[in-house]
Order: C-alpha cells, then structure tokens, then sequence
C-alpha cells in the first residue's frame, strides 16, 4: 500500500490535520466505504476552510496563531496592578492599558504568564502582606486593607488558600 505524506501546514489548526491524515491515508484505498469516508472528509475539510479562513465577503482570514502578551505588554500591566496593589484593580482597567478587549486580555494575560489576572494579583497581594506580617505593630485588618481586601475576612480566606495557614498563623510562626 503506498502511502502520501503533504507538507505540514504553516499554522497550528489540529482539524485541518486531522482532515488531511485521514485523506491521506485513505486516498489511494479502493473499498466503496473508504470512498464515502474519503468524499466526507473533503466536505468536511472544505467547511471547515471556508468557515475558518474566509471572511463573509470572500476575503481571505488568516489568523496568526494565538500568542501571549508581548514582554513589554506583561511588564506594563504587571507594574500597574504592583502599584496599585492597595485598590481594586478591575479585568477592564488593565485591558484599557493595553488597548485589549477583557477577552482577549484575559487570555493572553495567562498564556503569557500561566496565571489568570486575578490569580497574578492575589499571588502579588499575598507576597506584600507577607512582608507586612513581618511588623507586629501593623494589625492584620490594616495589612487586608493596604493590599486590597474590603475586609479582613476576604483576606483571611485569600492567603489560607495561597499559604495554606491563616496570616495570623504565619506571623506567629515567623515570630518563634
């Protein structure tokens, strides 16, 4: 049995592969289910082009793959939610700054990173408070408040799920 191989494509589309693997493996077979096969495959693929890569008024839609933000886009933003640490920092105050929509923000955010927004901010938050916690005449409820909390509470349940232990416990522990 002979076998085809095509030249990979230039862009990451796994349903335009899995298309092309099934013709090719199948385009040089004679049994009558293989042809059926092998004529779905192509209205298959077909759809999927036109669906993909054309535009309603026939212009071509090639996308680039997705990729995460740039270096200097992650600095940006990551600088602005460090500064800002004491506030609530909202999804589209941050995709203003890079002139994103919050989608699409969002997503690049955490391919860049491997974080969503909200989990680099907590994470940023939690490590500030732990700096705090060094300092036994600032109470817990003014550290929650200096790092964005509305009220110790939040805080509390925000570090226990990053640190595992409660601030006071991690204080007292940094204290022995």
């Amino acid at each position: 049995m002979m076998t085809m191989q095509y030249a990979p494509a230039s862009y990451d589309d796994p349903a335009t592969a899995r298309l092309l693997g099934l013709l090719s493996n199948d385009a040089l077979v004679s049994d009558p289910s293989s042809r059926a096969l092998l004529e779905h495959a192509v209205d298959l693929l077909c759809a999927h082009l036109v669906r993909g890569y054309v535009s309603p008024l026939g212009q071509t839609r090639i996308t680039a793959p997705r990729r995460g933000l740039a270096d200097w886009q992650v600095r940006k933003v990551t600088a602005h939610m460090r500064e800002h640490l004491e506030r609530s920092v909202t999804l589209k105050e941050m995709a203003d700054l890079l002139k994103l929509s919050r989608h699409h923000f969002c997503t690049a955010f955490r391919m860049a990173t491997g974080y969503t927004p909200y989990e680099w901010l907590t994470h940023q938050r939690v490590a500030r408070a732990k700096d705090l916690l060094a300092d036994l005449e600032t109470s817990v409820t003014e550290i929650a408040l200096s790092v964005g909390y509305e009220n110790p509470s939040a805080f509390t349940a925000s570090f226990r799920r990053t640190v595992g232990i409660t601030p006071t416990e991690y204080r007292r522990r940094l204290h022995r």
